[in-house]
């Protein structure tokens, strides 16, 4: 049950979740659908809407003679011409009428205030069509109502006021383009739904200007955020059945579109189809649970003996596992039994061996503490010839002692291999200050150093062979021309170390390339060390490079990251 339990319930949310996820990109869908569509319906209102007002202006505004036309009709035979106008414009299933207020009380013929469409005089004796007042109130800007159709039956109708071409405040009449469910229906062929799905076109009234499908629907059945002009899908139940609602909201004309889908019809396969797994899930488990039960039967109880073994097994300690019936199983176990035994017994020659080991080593730092006695007693004599110098008169011996007592300090800088810029500058210092003085007036050296390096660690004795190299093979024979700059200076996350010479003599740049690879041993040892142990350092992306330098010389270059 154990074993069982947290698969089922690991199951059970997975089936919970996965049905929820289903649901929402469900929604989505459905969401994303209806949206189109809406998008399709509106427009193709606004192009009744256009249509409208291409009307007005050929017919009122743009032409005098036709304005003077529709506001003067006072006779059988141009009541007709009006009403086959408005007939020609009625060919996409639509019907146009056009509403006019007698504002004038001009005669008009006697069967005008009894006609459904076409041209229609407005009496209010006999009363005004609910949407005039509406209508009125739009200032020209058309609206979408349900209205009555010449047959009496309900019709989606867009009405706009026309308004008087001089008198923009004045309503002379309505435009009315009835029947435009006719249109909006070819709208809804292309969708196809589920079964038993319904489509709902409500207005700004929530007013239901169409339907298709057989189920009724309310507003009422949607939460409170979705009746407020916002799109959106949810999830109801009604009369004991859930349904998915999918609401688009558009401005343009202030409709809504609503899909009703119930849930059934499009996650019945999907359930049942769970619910299958479900079953079989737990079938399986069941046969785990028996196959657990025995393998357990054939190794809790030899692991256990093994587990004893670990706990009475000491280090070091020679121990007898009397294992000789469990060493000569064939199976896992007898390989588990084996080879710890054998581990066993390494562990107990490692235990000797690094004991042996740690004797050796307090052996070796014994030698370093007698190794140490050499520097140590070297410097105090480098001390006592550099104070006697100076006692003698002889300062430039003095000077020389210390500065070779600085490279030797430096160079072994108490086993360290890594030293902060600055010691290691005051070793080229006071390599350089020896060379000068031994090579007087050849050469001048010129520094660049950016300070905030100074504390910056990296390897020991790596300029000093640059620069030696740069002395004794470019500018120590130039009687006074000779020039060598060192620079080391910060480049984004890089330290660049240079060293530059102005040396006549020329140089095979693919041989030194050679050097300080490896691919040529037996010359360079200096540069091909340094290179070496700043690849050891920080890699094969780092290291030492030699260019020619313009005007004659090498510059040698190390770029250290930091």
């Amino acid at each position: 049950m154990f074993i069982i339990g947290p698969f089922l319930i690991v199951g059970w949310i997975s089936f919970s979740r996965t049905s929820a996820t289903i649901k929402d990109e469900v929604g989505k869908t459905m969401l994303q659908l209806v949206k189109q569509n809406h998008a399709t319906m509106e427009n193709t209102l606004s192009s009744v809407r256009d249509k409208t007002v291409t009307f007005l202006d050929n017919h009122f505004f743009s032409n005098p003679k036709q304005f003077a036309f529709w506001t003067h009709i006072d006779s059988i035979s141009a009541l007709s011409e009006a009403d086959t106008i408005l007939d020609r414009w009625s060919t996409d299933g639509t019907e146009y009428a056009i509403y006019m207020e007698n504002t004038s009380n001009q005669p008009f013929p006697l069967n005008a205030l009894y006609k459904k469409q076409g041209l229609i005089y407005l009496d209010s004796s006999m009363g005004y069509p609910g949407w005039v007042q509406q209508t009125q109130a739009e200032k020209g800007a058309g609206m979408l109502r349900l209205a009555t159709s010449s047959n009496g039956q309900p019709t989606i109708t867009f009405t706009r006021s026309i308004l008087h071409p001089e008198k923009y405040d004045q309503s002379i009449g309505f435009l009315a383009v009835s029947k435009l469910e006719v249109l909006l229906n070819k709208n809804l062929v292309s969708v196809q739904l589920p079964e038993h799905a319904g489509v709902y076109l409500f207005d700004d009234l929530d007013e239901l200007l169409m339907k298709s499908g057989a189920a009724d629907m309310a507003l009422s059945e949607l939460p409170e955020d979705l009746r407020n002009q916002a799109s959106g899908y949810y999830f109801g139940e009604t009369n004991n059945q859930k349904d998915l609602y999918a609401v688009s909201y558009e401005f343009n004309f202030h409709t809504r579109l609503i899909y009703k889908i119930p849930l059934q019809s499009i996650m019945g396969k999907q359930t049942s189809f769970q619910q299958l797994i479900m079953v079989m899930l737990a079938i399986y488990l069941l046969l785990v649970l028996l196959f657990v039960v025995y393998l357990l039967r054939n190794i809790i109880k030899p692991l256990a003996r093994l587990v004893m073994f670990t706990r009475v097994y000491e280090l070091g300690k020679p121990f007898d596992f009397g294992l000789e019936s469990s060493r000569t199983r064939s199976d896992e176990f007898g390989l588990l039994y084996t080879a710890f035994i054998r581990m066993t017994a390494r562990l107990n020659e490692s235990i000797e061996e690094n004991y042996g080991m740690k004797i050796k080593q307090k052996e070796q730092e014994l030698n370093t503490l007698h190794s140490q006695i050499t520097p140590h007693l070297l410097y105090n004599t480098l001390d006592s010839i550099y104070w006697y110098a100076l006692e003698s008169g002889n300062h430039d011996v003095g000077g020389m002692v210390k500065d070779l007592s600085k490279l030797l300090r430096i160079g072994l800088s108490r086993g360290k291999s890594v030293i902060p810029v600055s010691e290691e500058l005051e070793h080229v210092h006071a390599y350089i200050r020896l060379q000068m003085k031994r090579y007087p007036g050849n050469f001048e050296v010129f520094w660049d150093i950016d300070e905030v390096l100074d504390a910056v660690k990296m390897p020991k004795v790596i300029i000093q062979p640059l620069v030696e190299n740069a002395i004794f093979h470019g500018i120590q024979s130039m009687d006074g021309e000779g020039q060598l700059w060192v620079r080391v200076k910060c480049k984004e996350a890089e330290m660049h170390i240079v060293v530059e010479d102005n040396g006549f003599i020329p140089v095979n740049l693919e041989k030194l390339r050679m050097i300080v690879s490896g691919e040529i041993d037996d010359k360079g040892y200096g540069i091909r060390n340094v290179h070496q142990r700043i690849q050891l350092h920080y890699g094969d992306p780092y290291g030492l490079t030699y260019l020619q330098r313009e005007g004659g010389g090498l510059i040698a270059t190390i770029i250290i990251p930091l």
